[in-house]
C-alpha cells in the first residue's frame, strides 16, 4: 500500500508530460526529437491512435469497416513516412502518433461543434506538415 501512491504519482507526471508534448505538437512549437526512442512507447501511442481514429470515425457516423479502413490507413501513412532507408525513426513515430491522438481529440469535438471541423483540419494538416519538415531537416528549425 505504501509503494501505490508514488506509483500513481508517477503515472500522473506521465500522463501530463504526453499532454504536455501533445498539446506542443498541435501548437506548432513541439520537436519530434524529444520523444523517447522506445519500442514500447512507440506501440502504446500507436494503440491509442488506433482506438482515437475509431472512435472519431465512429462518432462521425462511419460504418465500423469504413472506420477501420481509415484508421489503418492512417497508421499506415504514419509508419510509411518514419522510415528511412527501411529504418524506422521510432522517435518520429511516436510524436506523429501523439500528435494524431490530439487531432482526434479535436475531431471528436468537432462532431458537436460542426463550424470547428474545417479550421481543425486545417490546423491539423499545418501541425503534421511542419513535423514532417522538421523531421527531414527542411523547416525553419533546420536553419537555426
Amino acid at each position: 500500500m505504501h509503494h501505490e501512491a508514488p506509483e500513481r504519482f508517477e503515472l500522473a507526471r506521465l500522463l501530463t508530460s504526453l499532454a504536455w508534448h501533445g498539446w506542443r505538437l498541435l501548437t506548432l512549437r513541439g520537436d519530434w526529437k524529444a520523444m523517447p526512442d522506445s519500442a514500447g512507447f512507440v506501440w502504446l501511442v500507436l494503440s491509442v491512435v488506433f482506438v482515437g481514429g475509431l472512435t472519431e470515425q465512429l462518432v462521425r457516423g462511419q460504418s465500423l469497416t469504413s472506420a477501420l479502413v481509415s484508421t489503418l490507413l492512417w497508421l499506415g501513412v504514419v509508419l510509411a513516412v518514419s522510415s528511412q532507408r527501411g529504418s524506422l525513426n521510432r522517435r518520429l513515430v511516436a510524436a506523429l502518433a501523439l500528435l494524431s491522438i490530439g487531432i482526434d481529440a479535436l475531431l471528436i469535438l468537432t462532431a458537436w461543434l460542426p463550424a470547428a471541423e474545417w479550421p481543425v483540419a486545417i490546423w491539423s494538416g499545418l501541425a503534421v506538415l511542419r513535423l514532417l519538415l522538421q523531421a527531414n531537416g527542411t523547416g525553419a528549425e533546420a536553419r537555426r
